[in-house]
């Protein structure tokens, strides 16, 4: 191994103090220095720590506002898969009921249809029982009927043979008054001529 060199003495002296810059010195006749709170007060300060806070502020806003609609993205785009959820939900619910009520409403047309068919099955019996009933009340009204017609008319042909009976009867009373007349005016005419011979 090579030994260090030595080292100089001026390394081992401490550093001697530094003279003060002629500019921070005070020099007779000029004020000395601003101190640093009066520096931080210099228009040109404060304009670049507005400026630096503006821009600070910005950035955040402008970063919270990227957030904030990436945060808004991701809000619409969960709503809108909701909202497509919420409608195929709901098409699927009102695809079942309306099929549901297909089926019901297939189902009542077929019940009206038989009870329709049975009642008019019902009726159409009812009505030819009546029309049966009719018939036969006609039928026997009808021979009611023709039993009075003809048992009218028997009366009527015996009331008119008695009739007849009645009328030869006084036709030959009257015949045998006008025989018996006429016999008398005989007699009386032979009387009246053997009178009068």
């Amino acid at each position: 191994m090579t030994s260090s060199p030595p080292a100089s003495r001026s390394q081992d002296q401490p550093p001697a103090k530094a003279s003060p810059s002629p500019a921070a010195a005070p020099v007779a006749g000029k004020p000395a220095g601003k101190p640093w709170w009066r520096r931080w007060s210099d228009p040109v300060v404060v304009a670049t720590v507005v400026a630096s806070l503006t821009a600070a502020l910005i950035a955040a806003f402008v970063m919270a506002a990227a957030a904030g609609f990436q945060s808004v993205k991701g809000d619409v785009r969960d709503s809108e898969a909701r909202v497509h959820e919420e409608v195929r939900t709901s098409e699927a619910r009102l695809h079942e009921e309306i099929q549901t009520s297909e089926a019901k409403l297939h189902e009542e047309i077929q019940t009206s249809e038989a009870r329709l068919h049975e009642e008019i099955q019902t009726s159409e019996a009812r009505l030819t029982e009546r029309i049966q009933a009719n018939e036969t009340s006609i039928q026997a009204s009808e021979t009611k009927l023709s039993e009075e017609i003809r048992a009218s008319e028997a009366r009527v042909n015996k009331r008119i043979d008695d009739l007849r009976v009645d009328f030869k009867e006084e036709v030959q009373a009257v015949n045998h008054r006008l025989d018996a007349m006429n016999d008398k005016m005989d007699r009386l005419l032979e009387t009246l001529l053997a009178s009068k011979s």
